[in-house]
């Protein structure tokens, strides 16, 4: 079987190949991009709070600390299992097909009508 580039799977109106496969490992890069900035602008919330809120207390920067850490590990083992589903799913459907097709070239052809007895 021939490989198809990316382009021409992205064009294909038969749906015969996935793109999806292609594309995940940027999709977990810009999820991860996501979670660094969401994390980034927890640490600065928390900054903030600690300078223009109730004075330079380390206790609110310390908290938002440990928040953005839990969140940014939360927010990739999240990413990740949701996109481990996401290529298992599109696997198992190609595997299927190679089942199918597969199962399909060892059938033996039927010549005239079936030799078994009727009951």
């Amino acid at each position: 079987m021939e490989e198809k580039s990316f382009w021409s799977r992205l064009f294909d109106f038969s749906f015969s190949s996935f793109v999806t496969l292609k594309i995940i490992p940027f999709l977990y890069g810009l999820w991860i991009a996501i979670g660094v900035i969401a994390s980034l602008s927890m640490l600065a919330g928390g900054a903030s709070f600690m300078r223009f809120g109730y004075g330079f207390s380390g206790g609110s920067f310390l908290l938002s600390l440990i928040w953005a850490v839990i969140f940014f590990f939360l927010w990739v083992i999240g990413g990740r299992i949701w996109m481990e589903t996401v290529i298992v799913l599109f696997r198992i459907a190609e595997n299927t097909s190679l089942l199918v097709q597969a199962s399909r070239e060892k059938q033996p052809k039927e010549e005239g009508p079936s030799q078994e007895a009727s009951i």
